[in-house]
């Protein structure tokens, strides 16, 4: 059974040969993640979690995200740990599927049913533009509505992408955020449709690196330079 995540299958997005020998030879990336920007993922969280309490959004997110985060504290905090994340099996395909959660938004569609809505954070130095968004972040949101509704909670085919931008730092050292949402439609098929074909991937032999993986050039170069010195 692979067990697989959202984040590993952007690297499948990414490179289908570094994703390949992730999962069968346990040899992962190096890691390249700022110390800032993983910080701030756990202040976002318990800065939510707050309003979570108040039983409302917070004014920077209330004209453009309808609804409430989720109530149940307990329930967020076991889908943010990895060992209790939403899941679900595949066993057809050998899939063990598993995801972590920022956040998530509820609301009540027209037949007074609870909605449930993924909600990612994301710290960056640029404001997105919404015609251009990153692809994984896509992605991440259709695994997401997948996992809600594996495990029997209704989706709206929608989630958001909450960007926080540092704008300027002010006296005595505060830094001021832009906030900016970006909504996206999410398909749960899509999602699915591509853990089938990671399956696929899984059961063959090792494929070709990505067009353009810096990985695999450098892997490829230090290999050829290795064979003209012996």
């Amino acid at each position: 059974m692979y067990q697989l995540t959202p984040s590993q299958l952007n690297l499948y997005q990414d490179c289908p040969r570094c994703f390949w020998v992730e999962i069968h030879e346990k040899v992962q990336r190096p890691a390249v993640v700022s110390p800032l920007f993983g910080g701030m993922d756990l202040i976002l969280m318990k800065y939510t979690d707050q309003y979570r309490l108040k039983g409302n959004l917070p004014a920077e997110l209330q004209k453009t995200i309808e609804g409430v985060f989720l109530p149940e504290q307990d329930l967020i905090k076991k889908w943010r740990n990895p060992k209790s994340a939403l899941s679900f099996q595949d066993k057809d395909r050998g899939v063990d599927f598993s995801g972590t959660l920022d956040e998530c938004v509820v609301r009540k569609n027209e037949n007074g049913e609870s909605l449930h809505i993924p909600l990612i954070f994301q710290t960056r130095g640029l404001a997105s533009n919404e015609q251009n968004h990153d692809q994984h972040h896509q992605m991440k949101l259709d695994c997401y509505d997948l996992l809600l509704q594996k495990n029997g909670y209704q989706t709206g085919s929608t989630g958001y992408v909450v960007y926080y931008i540092p704008e300027e730092v002010r006296e005595s050292g505060v830094v001021q955020f832009n906030v900016q949402v970006i909504q996206l439609v999410t398909e749960s098929k899509r999602a699915m449709n591509l853990i089938a074909e990671v399956s696929e991937v899984l059961s063959g032999k090792m494929p070709e690196g990505g067009q353009n993986c810096e990985y695999c050039a450098w892997g490829n170069l230090g290999a050829r330079l290795s064979r003209n010195s012996g």
